[in-house]
């Protein structure tokens, strides 16, 4: 699980290292297309049946997905990629208050304090995110729209997870490949219609190599995830998953010299600890209808 997170880190910050050159949805296409190839891939080699119109769940699934995914690549594009990766793998909290309206079950007293929480930490990171000289970090630094972006990211996966849950009966091989070709050709659609601001620098040979290890590295990481998935408890795993956030930290402060704020740094703190306590607590719920919806990963 480690490793896995390890991998996600890196694809965050390769994709926030391409803001300047790439658009994100062409690096959403890239990260998806690769996925696609190989969830294809292993599908025919399993002799899996393939799914496409039916059932309807399973398109608002990918759909859900591929909007999560979408605006997660506009906020690491945007902002500062370990922000980003707490503010997006908040979902097991947006899954828990989801649970009602979807679901019919009503969250837990400790699922709303922790909601308060996290809203606490999410002020945090916005007050120190738009005192920030943008200059100093990028011409695409863009707080203001990043970080609701990475906050709807969280919440369009916890819709997606909850299909997924819906889906279950499936082989997990055909619906990896249905959202991963969906996530595909509407992150092109996107690309080609959507009217953007170019990149304000020409990518080059390292740019290309990096946009290819975005889709390596999300791809490496889900395998090892989906592994760790398998063999461990589900809450558990998902705890360890969100060493991503600190692996992200550690590797910016290394290689850039870049630190968070105090403020920044205390927020995603307590977006972090509000996760782990749903997650923890869902897992330790004797009534919870549905204990391994915590923690399951949306992307293929």
């Amino acid at each position: 699980m480690l490793i896995g997170s390890f991998f996600f880190a890196v694809m965050a910050l390769l994709a926030e290292s391409l803001a300047d050159q790439f658009t994100y949805p062409w690096i959403t296409f890239i990260r998806s297309g690769v996925a696609t190839v190989l969830a294809f891939s292993l599908a025919i080699a399993g002799g899996a049946k393939l799914v496409f119109l039916k059932p309807r769940t399973l398109w608002a699934r990918s759909i859900s997905g591929w909007a999560a995914m979408i605006c997660g690549f506009y906020a690491l594009t945007h902002y500062d990629a370990a922000i980003v990766l707490a503010l997006t793998n908040m979902y097991p909290l947006w899954v828990a208050i989801l649970s009602w309206p979807m679901l019919g079950k009503i969250p837990a007293r400790p699922t709303w304090l922790a909601l308060g929480v996290s809203c606490l930490g999410v002020w945090l990171v916005y007050s120190s995110g738009i005192e920030t000289n943008p200059k100093v970090v990028s011409q695409s630094y863009n707080p203001q729209v990043a970080i609701p972006s990475a906050i709807l990211a969280g919440i369009l996966s916890g819709v997606a997870l909850i299909n997924l849950h819906r889906v279950k009966d499936l082989d997990t091989r055909s619906v990896v490949t249905h959202f991963s070709g969906v996530a595909t050709t509407l992150s092109l659609l996107v690309w080609l219609v959507v009217p953007l601001d170019p990149p304000t620098r020409a990518y080059d040979q390292s740019s290309l190599v990096r946009i290819i290890l975005v889709g390596v590295a999300a791809t490496i990481g889900q395998l090892c995830l989906t592994m760790a998935f398998s063999k461990g408890a589900p809450a558990r795993v998902s705890v360890v998953g969100l060493s991503q956030v600190a692996v992200a930290v550690v590797v910016k402060g290394v290689l850039e010299g870049r630190i968070p704020t105090i403020g920044s740094l205390v927020g995603m703190i307590l977006i972090v600890a509000a996760t782990v306590w749903v997650i923890l607590a869902s897992d330790a719920a004797p009534n919870s209808s549905d204990p391994n919806l915590q923690g399951k990963q949306l992307e293929p």
